[in-house]
């Protein structure tokens, strides 16, 4: 089952090469994303602007780029809250895999959790770069 979910996810991610990219009428285009940190956020937009212009036979020269922070909660408190889920998934899962019955139903508990949390608090970073293909 396990394999079925990661073959399904790597098919599915597959598909979305450039799905933030937004084609522009004077050939500079945006590719806007939103990602957990901007060191991620640029590095996908990048990859996005690099599939859009092969596309076409071109390479990705880049315009502009901008990076801010668009959170919901005080951008300190965002980071402390990504850190602790991070831990929260990592020492659960550890205990999942390895613990012995007990601690391997709560690790499972606690991953889930930090895992469900995670996804609550969401991607607080927008990287907004402009691009033209030549």
């Amino acid at each position: 089952m396990k394999k079925v979910i990661v073959l399904a996810a790597l098919f599915l991610s597959a598909c979305a090469h450039h799905k933030d990219v937004r084609p522009g009428d004077d050939g500079i285009h945006r590719v806007l994303v939103r990602a957990e940190d901007t060191d991620e956020g640029s590095r996908d937009a990048i990859k996005q602007a690099n599939h859009f212009c092969e596309k076409r036979g071109q390479y990705a020269a880049f315009v502009n780029e901008e990076q801010k922070y668009s959170g919901d909660m005080d951008e300190q408190n965002y980071k402390n809250a990504k850190r602790a889920t991070k831990v929260a998934k990592t020492v659960g899962g550890a205990a999942w895999v390895f613990g012995a019955p007990k601690e391997s139903n709560l690790g499972g508990i606690v991953g889930l959790g930090g895992a469900a949390a995670d996804e609550a608090i969401g991607k607080g970073y927008t990287v907004d770069m402009k691009f033209k293909c030549k």
